[in-house]
């Protein structure tokens, strides 16, 4: 529960099934689907058309992203400078360096893109997922590269620069991305069609095998994608799956099931040793028994039994993510305090690129910090402070500081905010 800014009057955060609602009505409607879907971009301006259509900036705060980012260390947590990965010890010291902070799966992570998320495919995309983007100032994750997959992206804070190019393969499958192992050839990428700034609750659509970038200016940015994989929904992966299914099934005479299962690798008395005629008279039968049973509602039953398993899964993985035996790390979060350790001294002159803490044995630990930083770190003091007062840039840079102080030793974090301190003490 929140204040309407200038009126007083309590709000209630928007819950991820609200901004898909909003999301549905102010874009995804069938004028979108007619226009623009796999034909071309679309950049929704807050600025010039309201902020109804992406409420994210109000539902997903600072608190939920560094709790996803801690649940999701180990598993779906990447981070990128550069399409260079951080060889640091915690994402918090990657984000101070400049290292982008990309969860893949996030609605497994946060309710917020979980419901966000479900909302979506219950409306229109049978699946989708969400992949957070936190990147620092003056950074960029990865180099100008293709999807496979239609991408969404709502802007949470901060801004960012986008470039979109030419597609050179319309509608891509997996293997036909460019950028990702290697860079695009600069005869591929041509004259940037689109070059935009994006802003909190603005909205960009990609279709997939759109050329593309991104970076940030002085400023951090929060995005998140919300990721349509329509390259594998495409009828010619699903009829590639739906054949790999059917030639499991009885109707198929066991010697061409054993010859699909055989590896084209050369081994002794393997499919390679009959020769080319055999071999595609055996394949022929195959492709007879194959077609006489294809038709669209047996492929698209196919289609919606594997996505009705792939949304069971992304349903079991949140609920085990989030429930109540989920160990979950104890966070700073913004209602929290914090102070020094006692007996901790701290050294940071103004200007200074370190900041010295100094234990009562004598023992001293030296940090390298950033001006933000270095603004946050003399603000603390052996007195309680609530974490969303203390001085920072962003509110994100500050909970990863503060993380990192916490885990040297050096700063006491109270698990209770102070409003719940003081209405245990009346």
């Amino acid at each position: 529960m929140g204040t309407k800014t200038g009126t007083g009057q309590p709000f209630q955060t928007p819950s991820g099934t609200d901004a898909a609602e909003s999301l549905c009505k102010e874009i995804l409607n069938d004028s979108f689907f007619q226009e623009f879907w796999e034909r071309k971009a679309l950049h929704y301006r807050a600025a010039e058309r309201g902020r109804s259509a992406n409420r994210l900036p109000e539902a997903l705060l600072p608190d939920e992203v560094a709790s996803a980012v801690s649940s999701a260390v180990g598993s779906n947590l990447k981070m990128f400078k550069n399409n260079e990965t951080s060889e640091l010890p915690t994402p918090w010291h990657s984000y101070l360096a400049g290292y982008s902070m990309v969860i893949n799966q996030a609605d497994r992570h946060s309710r917020v893109l979980y419901e966000l998320c479900k909302g979506l495919s219950a409306k229109h995309f049978h699946h989708v997922f969400a992949v957070v983007y936190l990147t620092p100032p003056e950074s960029q994750a990865v180099r100008v590269h293709t999807d496979d997959q239609d991408v969404i992206l709502l802007q949470v804070w901060g801004s960012k620069r986008w470039m979109l190019y030419n597609a050179p393969t319309k509608l891509p499958y997996t293997e036909e991305m460019l950028g990702k192992e290697q860079a695009v050839p600069t005869e591929l990428i041509g004259p940037a069609q689109l070059d935009f700034t994006i802003q909190p609750h603005d909205v960009l659509y990609i279709p997939r095998g759109v050329l593309h970038e991104a970076a940030t200016g002085t400023e951090p940015s929060l995005h998140i994608t919300i990721t349509v994989p329509t390259s594998d929904f495409c009828w010619g992966v699903q009829m590639v799956k739906h054949l790999a299914s059917d030639l499991r099934q009885s109707s198929y005479p066991p010697e061409l099931r054993s010859l699909c299962q055989a590896s084209l690798v050369e081994g002794p008395a393997g499919p390679l040793e009959l020769d080319d005629a055999k071999l595609d008279a055996k394949l022929q039968e195959i492709k007879d028994i194959f077609a006489a049973g294809l038709h669209a509602r047996s492929v698209l039953d196919g289609f919606e039994n594997r996505m009705d398993r792939t949304n069971l899964g992304q349903d079991r993985q949140f609920s085990q993510l989030n429930g109540k035996d989920a160990s979950q790390a104890i966070l700073a979060t913004e209602e929290k305090r914090v102070r020094l350790m006692h007996g901790i001294l701290c050294c940071c002159d103004e200007g200074s690129s370190a900041a010295v803490f100094f234990r009562p044995d004598g023992r001293a630990l030296k940090m390298k910090v950033t001006p933000a930083a270095l603004t946050l770190i003399r603000a603390l003091s052996d007195v309680p402070q609530r974490i969303r007062d203390l001085p920072c840039r962003d509110a994100f840079e500050r909970l990863c500081v503060l993380e990192i102080l916490r885990d040297a030793g050096v700063l006491q974090l109270f698990l209770k905010s102070a409003e719940s301190s003081a209405a245990e003490t009346a």
